[in-house]
């Protein structure tokens, strides 16, 4: 088995794709499916692992249980210029929010962060427990920021489709 940058075999893509939607599914399980060998099939995974198709396992976990009742997309238009640290002024203030709201229970829980294009310069997916959590993180947390020029903020009425990354392997 060979495997290239973008290019995997059916068998690669028949992998991929059932442990996407089944994680936890064993070895042997796996195999079953797919009519194949254990050995050949747990070599497989790991080289899928090794070779970074596989980045991780882990619990999708329903945020509403954990008492998240809001969902906010964050736009933010930023100063841009290059830090002291050498990288750009958007991914140091992303990442700055990420860590705070990681290490400060007071601030709502930000799931995602990107660097984007268009009129704004990151994107922020924000869950919080509380209204009051969210309006303090857009009107006290984010002011704090001499850099975020403007924000925008999209709240969710309601949730179509929730892939969690499930990608076709195809």
């Amino acid at each position: 088995m060979s495997l290239t940058l973008n290019n995997i075999d059916k068998l690669d893509a028949k992998i991929l794709t059932i442990l996407q939607e089944r994680g936890r599914i064993s070895i042997t399980e796996l195999a079953q499916m797919l009519k194949k060998p254990r050995s050949t099939i747990r070599e497989r995974v790991l080289k899928l692992e090794r070779s970074g198709y596989i980045k991780g396992y882990r619990a999708v976990v329903n945020p509403e249980k954990l008492g998240y009742k809001y969902l906010a997309f964050v736009m933010l238009k930023v100063r841009r210029r290059v830090t002291t640290s050498g990288i750009s002024n958007q991914e140091e203030i992303a990442r700055k929010v990420l860590i705070d709201a990681a290490k400060n229970p007071s601030l709502p829980f930000v799931e995602e962060a990107y660097i984007i294009t268009g009129a704004y310069d990151i994107i922020l997916k924000v869950w919080a427990k509380r209204w009051g959590d969210l309006t303090s993180f857009l009107i006290n947390y984010l002011a704090s920021f001499e850099d975020i020029i403007s924000s925008e903020t999209f709240l969710v009425l309601k949730a179509i489709s929730e892939n969690k990354g499930v990608f076709p392997c195809k």
